[in-house]
């Protein structure tokens, strides 16, 4: 029988976070130029972030063009945090703060 050491277990795990959004208009459109524009900020300040991890990308440099159950207007976002408290400190701060606010 092994023992369980909880706080060294619960240390080898991490946080996945995923977004799955369907789209009201195409990418490249006027609606949403000012989201499109702040993708690779956003990105390379997650990059940077405390505690981040990783993140799904494609060639691009972002996810929006990952193909989601063969639907074209689905976008997804993943990443992969130390922690809860690391993600929530990059979700609520800073660039992604001052975005999601518009």
């Amino acid at each position: 029988m092994t023992s369980i050491d909880t706080e060294t277990d619960f240390a080898q795990h991490e946080l996945a976070q995923v977004n799955i959004a369907r789209l009201r208009f195409p990418l490249d459109s006027t609606e949403l130029k000012e989201f499109v524009d702040g993708l690779d900020p956003v990105n390379a300040v997650a990059d940077q972030a405390e505690g981040f991890v990783w993140r799904l990308r494609s060639e691009s440099g972002n996810a929006t063009d990952v193909p989601v159950f063969g639907d074209a207007w689905l976008i997804v976002n993943m990443s992969v945090w130390r922690d809860a408290e690391a993600l929530t400190g990059f979700m609520y701060a800073g660039r992604h703060r001052e975005l999601m606010n518009r």
